[in-house]
């Protein structure tokens, strides 16, 4: 009985050592025996074609990461290209405005350049006009200057005075009006006295007038105006050294005044019609010279024209 299980024990260590009778010749298992050389061969190109699909594999993954970041890579590049094209373009805007802004400046220092000429040429016109001018008020001057002096005016205006009130004391006398113990000017405004005074010249009222006109130059209320329409009623009466006399203490009062050019028309006509011509071409020449655009000039140069030589 013990040499029985002996000598199984012993086939049973022997079988254990050995390689299993089942995996002999089998391509399936990891480690076959018993292979014929052509399932050598073939369990060789089983490992290769395993190694070839592990690389292949690989090679994939990483084509697919490459794929991955070439489109990423185009995405870029579309966005790249989008926007250098726009800057492209904006680039080519500042160009045109850069262009443009050049011919603006160009064409803005032509213009700068021409109003600089004008402007030179205006100034040299007006430093003409007024050495014109300063010629002329001086003729203006000399002109009135020479028709009547201040003490001849100052004591026709006196002379006037007197007459005034000689008539009204005449009237006073045979009761036509009533004895005034003072003025009856002192109580009106001034201004309102002028105002009546230039209606009653329209209205061809020269007594009244001329009362209340003598009246303001006595109280030095606005003289140069006063004596002005003083000197119209004269003209309009055909007294015409009155008349000289009285334009000719208005003007060097306000030589500005708005009533000048038709007080120059005024006296250069009383010259002619006291036959003194040379004096009355002075007045013409000077009132064409320094108011051109006056609606007394054409006149006046109709009667210039009109006027002897002597």
């Amino acid at each position: 009985m013990r040499l029985v299980l002996t000598f199984i024990l012993a086939v049973g260590v022997a079988l254990a050592a050995e390689p299993s009778a089942f995996r002999a010749g089998s391509l399936s298992t990891n480690d076959p025996y018993g292979l014929s050389e052509s399932e050598q061969a073939i369990r060789a190109n089983q490992k290769s074609i395993t190694s070839l699909e592990k690389r292949v594999f690989a090679v994939e993954q990483q084509l697919d990461k490459l794929n991955d970041l070439l489109e990423g890579l185009s995405s870029a590049t579309r966005s790249n290209g989008e926007a250098i094209n726009a800057i492209k373009q904006s680039l080519a805007k500042t160009d045109e405005a850069i262009k443009q802004l050049t011919e603006l400046d160009e064409k803005n220092k032509a213009e700068l350049a021409a109003i600089n000429a004008r402007q030179d040429k205006l100034e040299k016109q007006v430093n003409t006009t007024l050495s014109a001018q300063a010629e002329n008020q001086k003729k203006l001057t000399e002109a009135i200057a020479a028709t009547v002096t201040k003490a001849q005016f100052d004591k026709t205006i006196k002379q006037l005075s007197a007459e005034v009130d000689t008539n009204r004391k005449a009237l006073q006398a045979t009761g036509a009006i009533a004895a005034a113990p003072e003025n009856p000017f002192d109580k009106a405004q001034p201004d309102a006295l002028l105002n009546e005074a230039k209606k009653q010249i329209s209205a061809r009222d020269y007594d009244n007038a001329t009362a209340r006109l003598l009246y303001l130059i006595d109280k030095k209320h606005k003289v140069a105006e006063s004596t002005y329409h003083l000197g119209t009623i004269y003209y309009f009466k055909e007294q015409s050294d009155k008349a000289i006399a009285a334009f000719k203490q208005s003007a060097p009062l306000d030589e500005s005044s708005s009533h000048m050019p038709v007080l120059l028309f005024y006296t250069a006509i009383s010259h002619e019609r006291l036959k003194r011509n040379a004096d009355a071409r002075k007045f013409y020449e000077t009132l064409i010279s320094l108011y051109p655009d006056h609606s007394v000039v054409e006149s006046a140069k109709k009667r210039l024209a009109k006027l002897p030589k002597t």
